[in-house]
């Protein structure tokens, strides 16, 4: 009786232990696997897929990264008329992807005129199933805090979309596509806001860049926080996927 007690008991743990799993795993938000990387240190990183939308399966994803020419850059809180390279002096081309077939088979960076990455894409082949995370990997290269800058951290907000249906804009719903982005930019790849996350961690994944090198003595001890955040002009811009020079993602 005690030894059946106890093999009950234990399948009854498991049992509870697998569903918690499952639910905390089905309301995983799209991240990144390292979202702090130090100055100066090369970083291999993930996007990490979480979910599907609803029952349906992921096939392909867009990554855009704020370029930094009219993004919005605020220091402390408050906003700021200057550019990026006021504090990591070599933003431009920090992000690249990796190659990899692990979950998509196709796949491209995103680039500016300058050939500067400002994001990537990968879809095609098998689909990544709904129920399971997807890891899709990229690059991040050492970036270099400017000397006389007081910027102790910058934080920069990655918009994404996991899409499960290729579809027009006027397509776009909770079956269709997962919008990991800003609600307020006033673009058709704004989330729509969620009133159970009043704190906005359904939005952008962030990457927060930690200053290494020595502050200025003028800066203080903590020295300054720096966000930044992509232009409703870029999203409109680098969201759609391309390939081969012609849009797939959304419809046209």
């Amino acid at each position: 009786m005690q030894k059946n007690f106890k093999l009950k008991l234990a399948a009854a743990t498991v049992f509870t232990t697998t569903v918690a799993f499952m639910s905390t795993s089905l309301l995983a938000h799209t991240r990144l696997e390292v979202p702090e990387v130090t100055e100066g240190v090369r970083t291999s990183n993930n996007l990490v897929i979480g979910h599907g939308c609803g029952e349906n399966d992921v096939i392909g994803t867009s990554v855009v990264f704020p370029d930094g020419v009219d993004s919005t850059v605020t220091v402390d809180g408050a906003a700021y008329t200057g550019k990026i390279t006021d504090f990591i002096e070599n933003w431009g081309n920090l992000n690249q992807k990796i190659y990899s077939t692990a979950v998509f088979t196709f796949q491209e960076e995103k680039e500016d005129d300058k050939e500067n990455v400002l994001g990537f894409w990968a879809g095609g082949g098998n689909s990544l199933p709904h129920h399971l995370a997807g890891y899709i990997p990229f690059r991040v290269s050492a970036a270099t805090f400017k000397a006389d800058s007081c910027a102790a951290s910058v934080k920069v907000y990655v918009s994404i979309a996991d899409i499960c249906q290729i579809t027009p804009i006027s397509g776009f719903s909770a079956e269709t596509v997962n919008l990991w982005t800003h609600s307020n930019l006033d673009t058709p790849y704004d989330r729509a806001d969620d009133p159970a996350d009043p704190s906005g961690n359904s939005g952008p994944a962030t990457l927060t860049f930690k200053r290494a090198s020595a502050l200025p003595a003028s800066c203080g001890a903590t020295g300054q926080v720096v966000e930044m955040r992509p232009s409703a002009a870029q999203i409109n811009r680098d969201m759609p996927i391309k390939y081969n020079g012609t849009q797939v993602w959304p419809k046209p």
